[in-house]
């Protein structure tokens, strides 16, 4: 009767729900999607402007131009600048990822779609269990150099 009790507290990534924290209330950040093929994680999410008046410059930070980007994942590895991980980012429809994006406009009411890319993630990771993106946004006060946006519990899913 014991051991049945115990086989029922296993938790999985699935099961915790995916936390955001954006350090703004006007901000928020939807995950779409998370996916895996091979070594590579896409991470498709939408940030809204929630607020009154439009944003005019919002920018965004991964690795390894400003080291602002890292993630765990549920296996404890880490990828960040110094570990050789690359976080990189694109906004909507543009060519190709890079380390960080070309401030762009969060106007309020519209979402925008943006993309993160991390290379080299383990294979049998289920989940990303930490990410953190610099910001850099003046206009709702997180210009600062230490701002960041956390995830915590993304789930992966894969082929």
């Amino acid at each position: 009767m014991v051991m049945i009790a115990f086989g029922f507290q296993s938790v999985h990534a699935q099961d915790t729900p995916i936390k955001i924290v954006t350090g703004h209330p006007d901000l928020k950040v939807k995950v779409k999607r998370c996916a895996a093929s091979g070594k590579t994680i896409i991470l498709d999410l939408v940030f809204s402007n929630e607020g009154a008046r439009d944003v005019e410059s919002f920018a965004l930070l991964g690795s390894p131009a400003w080291n602002r980007g890292e993630a765990y994942d549920d296996e404890g590895n880490i990828y960040n600048e110094p570990n050789g991980g690359k976080i990189l980012l694109k906004v909507t429809n543009a060519a190709s990822y890079e380390s960080h994006t070309n401030a762009f406009r969060l106007l309020s009411g519209i979402p925008m779609r943006v993309s993160v890319k991390i290379e080299d993630f383990s294979t049998s990771a289920t989940s990303i269990a930490f990410l953190k993106l610099g910001v850099d946004c003046e206009e709702l006060g997180l210009g600062d150099h230490n701002k960041s946006i956390t995830f915590r519990n993304i789930p992966i899913s894969r082929d």
